[in-house]
């Protein structure tokens, strides 16, 4: 069951990675709408800048499955992904400095970033299921494990974000209005969505790289 699956050493890692990276990921699409409204004072680029991060994860997928297929492994794949997120995520603290374009481009890569990440997780996770149990007997735990901890980052990532702003005093908008923050607040708001997840990243590759299967 769960305890035989959490048991896995392999799998645990992999678990403790990807809940860390879910946390991060649905951290960045939660914090998105608060850097654009009032790092660039444009609400309106949010759904430009959840387009760059988006539309790349879709195209980059096919290019990530084909490094895989010439030597990529599934584990470097992932680090290389977790890598580039940490990169990007500290690039955009400079957003209002380097400018609009520049910012796109480094949530588009952080979106090339973001196929990588679910790629080469999900499919480690039949890997160490076959390693477990060869007649996937134990495919079961092993999948609802993953689904719970899946859900567990979706819900943890906009959290995580809400507290540091709580933390710096962030004021709630007021009838649709932005409200004018104090500078502990706008620093909250910048460091939660760059220097948090970046390093809450790096917890998750401190995790993966004790993970030890190559199929």
């Amino acid at each position: 069951g769960i305890r035989t699956s959490l048991a896995d050493h392999n799998f645990r890692m992999l678990v403790l990675s990807y809940l860390f990276t879910g946390t991060v990921t649905h951290l960045f699409m939660a914090a998105l709408p608060y850097y654009s409204a009032y790092v660039f004072d444009r609400v309106g680029l949010t759904a430009v800048f959840m387009a760059a991060f988006l539309v790349p994860a879709l195209i980059a997928s096919p290019l990530w499955l084909r490094a895989n297929k010439r030597g990529l492994t599934k584990q470097k794949g992932l680090l290389i992904s977790q890598s580039m997120f940490v990169i990007g995520s500290l690039a955009l603290a400079a957003g209002s400095i380097l400018g609009l374009a520049a910012t796109v481009a480094i949530v588009l890569m952080m979106g090339v970033a973001f196929a990588g990440l679910q790629l080469f997780a999900f499919s480690m996770v039949p890997d160490v299921a076959r390693a477990a149990s060869a007649d996937g007997s134990t495919a079961a735990s092993y999948t609802g494990v993953w689904t719970a901890t899946e859900a567990t980052g979706t819900a943890i990532g906009p959290y995580v974000y809400s507290m540091v702003l709580a933390i710096g005093g962030f004021a709630a908008s007021s009838g649709g209005q932005n409200v004018t923050q104090s500078s502990s607040a706008m620093t909250a708001l910048v460091v939660g969505f760059t220097a948090v997840p970046a390093l809450l990243m790096v917890v998750a590759m401190a995790f993966q790289r004790r993970y030890r299967l190559q199929p």
